[in-house]
């Protein structure tokens, strides 16, 4: 126990050590709840494998209940496939199928893309498309962040890390919450291409991007600035609209 525990606080350290049927090849972040893992299987099998903090569940019991009942409800190559549960030795963990490629925070920031607008408009439209699966099942992600984002070699989009995913009461967990997340991200996109000019002082992006009319109002309605959108099949429309 006392080797977990100091583990725990060096994820690194465990690099190459084996949980059950799987052997840990790297570390692939850290989290509120946890540290994630890449591991690989004894079939072969890419995994990750998310670690949770000691005593996280005593705290907020939900969060495992929600995230492995979320998982296994998509049946979506879009989502990480909910592969099982590990439990030793006070190891406690959920494993995940690992999806290829990089995130939209490696993309952007490590490997500076620059995005064309057909490249903005596809990564715009699949975003939208994975918003109406989860809405259709009844599930807020809430967390749709760059880093969330995974687009692999053709381009395809995937969606994870579900721990603050919940299904919708219309109370505390809306559909317009990840509204709010998907007009980040889109905005992250569009500074992808943007070049400021020499001298230039900066500004909020409304007025430092150079967007239509239609652009510039479905951004500020996406980020709550101005009337709030009803639903993904009108965000679809007006995206259609303004970036097609």
């Amino acid at each position: 126990m006392a080797i977990l525990g100091n583990v725990f606080l060096k994820p690194k350290r465990y690099i190459g050590r084996r949980i059950g049927c799987y052997t840990i090849t790297g570390f692939a972040g850290e989290g509120r709840y946890g540290s994630c893992f890449r591991a690989v299987s004894d079939t072969g099998n890419n995994v990750i494998i998310k670690r949770f903090k000691p005593g996280i569940f005593e705290k907020n019991g939900r969060i495992k209940e929600c995230e492995a009942v979320i998982l296994s409800q998509l049946n979506d190559d879009r989502f990480p496939e909910f592969l099982g549960v590990i439990n030793h030795d006070g190891f406690y963990a959920f494993v995940m199928e690992e999806k290829p490629g990089c995130t939209f925070e490696q993309l952007l920031f490590r490997e500076k893309k620059r995005l064309s607008g057909t490249e903005f408009f596809s990564f715009g439209m699949q975003l939208i498309q994975i918003i109406r699966h989860l809405h259709e099942q009844g599930i807020v992600h809430r967390d749709i962040r760059i880093p969330n984002i995974i687009v692999d070699s053709s381009g395809r989009l995937s969606l994870v890390d579900f721990g603050l995913a919940r299904f919708a009461d219309n109370v505390n967990c809306r559909y317009c919450q990840d509204y709010s997340y998907l007009g980040d991200v889109l905005l992250y996109l569009l500074y992808s291409s943007f070049q400021k000019k020499e001298g230039e002082r900066g500004g909020p992006w409304y007025s430092e991007l150079p967007l239509s009319e239609r652009q510039m109002v479905l951004l500020k309605r996406l980020m709550g600035i101005e009337r709030i959108y009803g639903s993904i099949d009108e965000i679809e429309n007006d995206f259609k609209a303004a970036f097609g």
